[in-house]
């Protein structure tokens, strides 16, 4: 005879299998059979939910308290979910759901270049986000970005000394390879080509989490997130989508934010204005995809939830062995904003995510009057590297105009034009305090004069950022 609790139980199965045949219009996510992850307000509480609900504890993971457990075989994992969930002691239980790498998932295909024809520092997009200014200003050096994704061809020449095997979480051990052989082969690598690009000495760290299909679960996504956080990363590089939330993976990138690490996602290939998860989440930069004209591109997702845009149409990376190859998707255009944090984090070690953040949010330009059909739907538009090293910079003595190369002669113009002419201040007025007196004036003028063709004392601001 069944007890009180398990009767309820089944019912409460029944109940929720008829509630979830009958929603026909909800878009399905797909998860792991027989998984669930979970997490409870003590942990105490797993014990009994395997007990009152035949689960058995699989892994866990301290640093967002989350737990993934194996189902009965005989219940269905998204139903026994919601059952759990609604216990009292519950933060969230769910199906272990998949997130899936958007291009080969939506037929985007890369144009390998067998004969090296095609350029990669002087490609389109390089100049497009005009990368030769901010080289002028960072390179990334001393920051790691980590490429969460199908894993890393790290022999590959441009990538030969640059990259560092994390973990391979799909085949548990050291060696983060990008695989052959899969619809996603290449992936990784093409992705950790273009942070190269953009910040050609920073570091990357290679997490697979993805099959050669571009498929994985999100505990094991969040658990690389944990990792690449604890392991001092910086930046992350998540170019993959799923439709709906996983919980887990929602506080990872929370905890990743309170570490004072930058997530970069994709906005996905839908073309529409459906919010992709992780893109859709608030610790996270959302990248679009525009074509070398500054047009959205036709693949790329859009909407309030997108942040930034960057080139994602005809990009040129490294690909398989050593070979090159042309892709399009908005997978390419998050790690060009990746590579633009390593730039910033380098520029300023000391900078926190929201200035970095805002850095890349702010100075980015406006595309709405070049696409009005997606007005306010693109973010702050396309993303600027050199405005944004400026402005997270630490401002140099004497670099009136701010270019990051002074103080030389075009400071000192600068500064004429400021005290008679009545031309513009820096962002912080001190810059231009060279005797140290903390008043800015002719004085001024007549120091760096000095310093600049007599050989005067150098520079003496007091701190000015």
């Amino acid at each position: 005879m069944l007890s009180a609790r398990t009767l309820q139980f089944v019912v409460s199965i029944c109940v929720l299998l008829i509630i979830s045949s009958s929603d026909v219009g909800a878009e399905e996510t797909e998860y792991v059979a027989g998984q669930l992850v979970c997490r409870v307000t003590n942990s105490v509480y797993i014990d009994t939910i395997n007990v009152g609900y035949g689960t058995t504890s699989e892994s866990f993971l301290p640093g967002i308290s989350s737990y993934l457990l194996l189902a009965p075989p005989e219940l269905d994992a998204e139903s026994l979910a919601a059952v759990i969930a609604s216990e009292p002691y519950v933060v969230y239980c769910e199906p272990n759901y998949i997130l899936a790498a958007p291009e080969p998932v939506q037929g985007s295909q890369p144009f390998i270049d067998f004969d090296r024809t095609g350029t990669f520092n002087g490609q389109t997009a390089a100049a497009q986000v005009d990368l030769a200014s901010a080289h002028s200003l960072s390179s990334g050096a001393g920051v790691t970005v980590a490429v969460v994704d199908v894993g890393v061809n790290a022999n590959h020449p441009v990538l030969l000394g640059a990259t560092v095997t994390g973990f391979d979480f799909v085949d548990e051990d050291p060696v983060a390879h990008d695989e052959p052989g899969g619809s996603a082969s290449g992936h990784g690598t093409f992705i950790a080509g273009v942070i190269r690009l953009v910040a050609p000495e920073a570091g990357i760290a290679s997490y697979r989490v993805l099959d050669t299909a571009g498929r994985g679960d999100g505990f094991t996504i969040a658990r690389a997130i944990l990792t690449a956080v604890n392991a001092q990363c910086k930046v992350i590089n998540l170019s993959m989508v799923m439709s709906g939330v996983h919980s887990s993976v929602d506080h990872a990138i929370e905890y990743a934010r309170a570490h004072e690490v930058m997530v970069i996602a994709a906005a996905g290939n839908d073309s529409t204005e459906v919010d992709r998860f992780p893109a859709s989440d608030s610790y996270v930069l959302s990248v679009a995809a525009v074509d070398s004209n500054n047009l959205k591109t036709a693949f790329s997702s859009y909407g309030g939830k997108v942040d930034v845009c960057a080139p994602g149409a005809h990009v040129y990376a490294p690909y398989d062995d050593s070979l090159f190859a042309w892709w399009n998707g908005t997978s390419f255009a998050a790690p060009f904003v990746s590579g633009q944090a390593a730039l910033l984090f380098a520029a300023r070690p000391a900078a926190t995510w929201n200035e970095v953040r805002d850095a890349i949010v702010g100075t980015s330009v406006s595309l709405d009057s070049l696409n009005p059909e997606y007005a306010g739907e693109l973010g702050s538009g396309l993303i600027n590297p050199p405005a944004a090293v400026l402005e997270v910079a630490p401002a140099m003595c004497g670099d009136f105009n701010e270019d990051g190369n002074g103080p030389d002669l075009s400071d000192l113009t600068a500064f004429i034009n400021y005290l008679f002419l009545g031309g513009p201040s820096p962002t912080a007025l001190s810059i231009g305090d060279v005797d140290g007196t903390a008043e800015v004036d002719l004085n001024d003028a007549v120091y760096l004069i000095n310093y600049l063709f007599l050989g005067g004392p150098d520079p003496a601001c007091p701190e000015s950022r």
